[in-house]
């Protein structure tokens, strides 16, 4: 299982840079964000994309997942096909499309089956690209946003052409069980998303407890079962390390939050790393 790092909070660095900083931080990859505001976005990816993973690839980098804006849930908007082009001709595998969001009062089946008419979409891009859609789970108010929802959303899709990304946090703050989650979506699972969560006391008023991103082993996922669970599972694709620590209620729930950076981000990102390489040692999977 190879560790990526989600490059959402180096969006200042070029992509030669962002190579040496993923190594100088001690993973094998990048999940790497294509985003306004980042030197590959929508509007250039046709030509960064392709280019930034030549650097990569002869730093020793592997880029098996691009990650597009959380708004990008339209398979008909040009910068969609644009980017499942510029991923197939990069050599990288995997597009991370948006969320559908439900809102307050919103008809929830309504909302479901209009997403998975959407998902429908970038499943034709995904056969006709030969770069798989996946699509992460994230907690709160979005269609998947835990491995049930997920399942309303992708079941019956091509799993050569449409993946699930669970998040072991988001996972712990909806209240999923890891073995039964990971049990739903086995048939899916392309891609795994390593953040660790819990409830803290809210000092801000009701309710008393309130979700927070912390830094791994901090937080309430037990890292040692999930990864006997992928290993058990056979699951040997990426583990993306998210870089998001200390966030609380109001930022968790806004996804995408690009602009709020954590603070002592680079140290974290090192410790998340070393934490997963030592305990992954400690069962024997390097």
């Amino acid at each position: 299982m190879k560790l990526l790092l989600n490059s959402k909070f180096f969006e200042d660095l070029s992509p030669r840079e962002l190579g040496e900083k993923i190594l100088d931080l001690g993973y094998d990859g990048i999940d790497i964000c294509v985003r306004p505001g980042h030197p590959v976005n929508l509007d250039n990816v046709h030509q960064t994309l392709p280019e930034a993973n030549r650097i990569w690839q002869d730093q020793g980098l592997v880029c098996s997942l691009a990650t597009a804006p959380v708004s990008l849930i339209d398979p008909t908007d040009p910068a969609a096909d644009r980017l499942y082009a510029a991923c197939a001709e990069a050599g990288i595998g995997q597009v991370k499309i948006g969320y559908f969001r439900f809102v307050d009062g919103g008809d929830y089946w309504q909302l479901l089956s209009e997403a998975r008419h959407g998902l429908e979409g970038f499943a034709k891009l995904s056969a006709r690209h030969g770069v798989l859609t996946c699509y992460h789970t994230h907690s709160g108010q979005c269609i998947g946003s835990n491995c049930a929802g997920v399942m309303h959303l992708v079941r019956d899709f091509d799993p050569q052409h449409v993946g699930v990304y669970p998040d072991f946090g988001h996972m712990i703050l909806d209240g999923e069980d890891m073995a039964m989650g990971l049990a739903m979506i086995r048939d899916y699972l392309v891609m795994v998303g390593i953040k660790d969560s819990f409830h803290a006391p809210n000092t801000d008023g009701e309710p008393p407890y309130v979700p927070m991103f912390t830094s791994m082993g901090a937080g309430s996922v037990d890292w040692r079962r999930a990864l006997k669970l992928l290993v058990e599972m056979e699951y040997s694709g990426p583990l993306a390390v998210h870089t998001e620590y200390q966030f609380g209620e109001q930022i968790i729930r806004q996804v995408g939050y690009a602009n709020s950076k954590p603070d002592n981000l680079e140290d974290l990102a090192r410790r998340d790393g070393e934490y997963l390489r030592n305990l992954m040692g400690e069962l024997g999977l390097v």
